[in-house]
């Protein structure tokens, strides 16, 4: 690497640096496409393909014509818990998401339409004699506008479907979903200077009510803003700086109403930083690698198994071309989290131990 491309990395890792903090966690999952995959979900600001539908809506305007991705992650996770007698080991972590995203942006038109179908929220843990499995797909519909050359926005509307099942030792299970649950967001895409880019992206969250009978859930879907940073160095690299903030301290409890399933939650509201580097090795082929350090929502004091996450570090490496009329991405992300001693409440105090891995693929048309 050049002096250039070597500045361009020490700024960007100041800006994350800056941020004081963390990849949003909780049990969130921003693992939309493989290219995010492949960058560690640093995709606010550069993102330059149909993945902008899930990661920028607006910017969908420096896109043309119709394009289509279909998309599929595996997360495999090794989770569990040493304890003074025995270590219990996490028996629900491993899940799959499948999902979505087209855009339609008419040539020389300044508006234009995006769709993403996601899972940005999953959770399955299984121990103690408990499990808790939530599972929220969204999708979001977005009206994009150029308003120049280098602004654009994007109004949209995110549509929820959660479905939340838990056991729990000496209670009484509960299984249920809700059908429909609304939230909005809005976007910005800016070049302010040749070579930069700056992206934002405001999701509301939403009130889900999941339902089994005369028994339901409360589940608040969590506020989030991201805010990213990229610029681009000789023509071959993109480098660029996320921040995520994640509102998880509205969501109280996963108890059941009108039932005997109790969860006392205590998530701390999280911020985050996401750094990647995208090589555009050949023409429409990149390789990405990114980096991401993750706090857990979760308290040490107040652990709550039922959503066990914890600390760690994110390292991701993915590539993507064209082949056979299509382009394809793959991407690999492998995270390591930090030990975490709980301490209360006692029945699943311990050293709780992570690790996970996630495969991702990606095939998008141009039309």
């Amino acid at each position: 690497m050049n002096k250039k491309i070597w500045m361009g990395l020490g700024l960007l890792s100041c800006l994350g640096v800056a941020s004081a903090s963390v990849q949003a966690s909780g049990f969130a999952n921003q693992d939309a496409t493989a290219a995010g995959v492949g960058s560690a979900n640093a995709m606010v600001a550069g993102v330059a393909d149909v993945s902008a539908a899930q990661y920028n809506p607006a910017a969908v305007a420096g896109l043309r014509g119709v394009q289509v991705q279909l998309n599929s992650a595996v997360e495999l996770r090794n989770s569990s818990v040493i304890q003074a007698v025995g270590m219990p080991f996490n028996g629900g972590s491993n899940y799959k998401v499948q999902g979505l995203s087209a855009i339609w942006m008419p040539h020389e038109q300044d508006w234009g339409l995006s769709m993403a179908l996601t899972r940005p929220f999953a959770n399955h843990t299984s121990w103690f004699g408990s499990s808790t499995n939530i599972e929220v797909d969204r999708v979001s519909l977005d009206v994009v506008h150029a308003l120049s050359s280098t602004l654009s926005l994007a109004y949209g509307l995110d549509m929820y479907q959660s479905r939340v099942q838990m056991t729990q030792t000496g209670a009484a299970a509960f299984s249920g979903r809700d059908k429909l649950s609304l939230g909005v967001n809005v976007s910005g895409h800016w070049k302010p200077a040749p070579f930069w880019q700056v992206g934002v992206v405001f999701r509301s969250g939403s009130k889900a009510k999941p339902v089994q009978g005369a028994q339901s859930v409360d589940l608040k879907l969590p506020e989030t803003l991201s805010l990213g940073v990229s610029h681009d160095v000789q023509d071959r690299w993109r480098l660029e700086a996320d921040m995520d903030y994640t509102h998880w301290s509205g969501l109280k409890n996963l108890n059941v109403q009108g039932g005997t399933i109790r969860h006392a939650l205590a998530l701390k509201n999280t911020l985050g930083i996401k750094l990647a580097a995208n090589y555009y090795w050949l023409p429409k082929t990149t390789v990405r690698v990114g980096y991401a350090y993750n706090q857990g929502a979760n308290s040490p004091t107040n652990f709550q198994a039922a959503v066990a996450d914890q600390a760690g570090h994110r390292v991701s490496l993915g590539v993507g071309g064209d082949m056979a009329g299509v382009h394809v991405d793959l991407a690999y992300a492998y995270t390591f989290h930090s030990n975490l001693n709980a301490s209360a409440p006692v029945a699943t105090a311990g050293t709780y131990r992570d690790r996970k891995q996630t495969l991702a693929f990606s095939v998008s048309k141009s039309f």
